[in-house]
């Protein structure tokens, strides 16, 4: 059987937010490496392929359809977890040549690479591998909704400046601390230069071709629980595969 030369394109694609791969936020959000490997295992082995930078960009600007079977994987980096990236994350996209997105938290990001804190260097050495992009996840981790208009803009722009000054590289990307959108994120960040934003729920929860909220995109969560796995939480029972699925036609 050959694959499909002409398949179909995508009209509505699915974010999927990570942080790390030993990340628990009580009982029924955790994420552990073995579900993290077999998620992505499930991708590959279903065919789907993550997108670049410029495939969302194109995307959400309505220039680009990928094939139907297209996803994000959008990595947030606010802790010291240097080890786990290295050791586990970083190593199944270089397995399957997956591409994502890197969100990180400035005030956690460190001149050495010691004490487990991940090191500018090494985002460095991560975006020149083509797999990733680097964009921002702001500076303190404020929520968004609470901070004045200048204390977004102070943020937004700070973390930007820092990794572009640090990396060499545009940061185009950037994620809402606790998914917390303040109204009209378009006229806070299209000036300072971001292309697209990631946020977590809408009613919508897939990125649509020609997205018409390009500044607070929406996010699946693949956490389980222990007592619950393999069953995404907040889904009606559905396993990780049924909710991507699912979330791509």
């Amino acid at each position: 059987m050959t694959d499909n030369p002409n398949p179909p394109l995508a009209v509505r694609l699915p974010a999927i937010e990570y942080h790390h791969t030993e990340y628990k936020m009580g009982a029924t959000i955790q994420m552990k490496a073995e579900w993290f490997l077999a998620q992505m295992q499930w991708l590959s082995d279903n065919g789907y392929q993550p997108l670049t930078g410029d495939e969302l960009v194109d995307f959400v600007q309505g220039t680009s359809q990928p094939p139907q079977k297209s996803c994000v994987l959008r990595f947030d980096l606010g802790q010291p977890v240097f080890q786990n990236f290295h050791d586990v994350i970083f190593p199944a996209l270089e397995k399957f040549g997956f591409h994502a997105i890197f969100l990180v938290l400035t005030n956690m990001i460190k001149d050495e690479c010691k004490d487990n804190y991940i090191c500018w260097d090494q985002l460095k050495e991560w975006q020149a591998s083509g797999l990733v992009e680097i964009g921002s996840h702001g500076v303190y981790h404020p929520d968004y909704k609470k901070l004045t208009l200048a204390g977004r803009k102070w943020d937004a722009k700070t973390s930007k400046l820092l990794i572009e000054t640090k990396i060499g590289h545009p940061v185009r990307f950037f994620g809402f601390p606790f998914d917390s959108v303040p109204t009209r994120s378009d006229l806070l960040l299209k000036p300072l230069g971001y292309s697209l934003a990631f946020a977590g729920y809408r009613p919508e929860r897939s990125i649509k071709f020609k997205d018409l909220t390009p500044y607070s995109l929406p996010c699946y969560y693949p956490y389980c629980g222990e007592k619950t796995y393999p069953i995404v939480t907040g889904t009606k029972k559905l396993t990780f595969g049924q909710m991507i699925s699912g979330a791509a036609t």
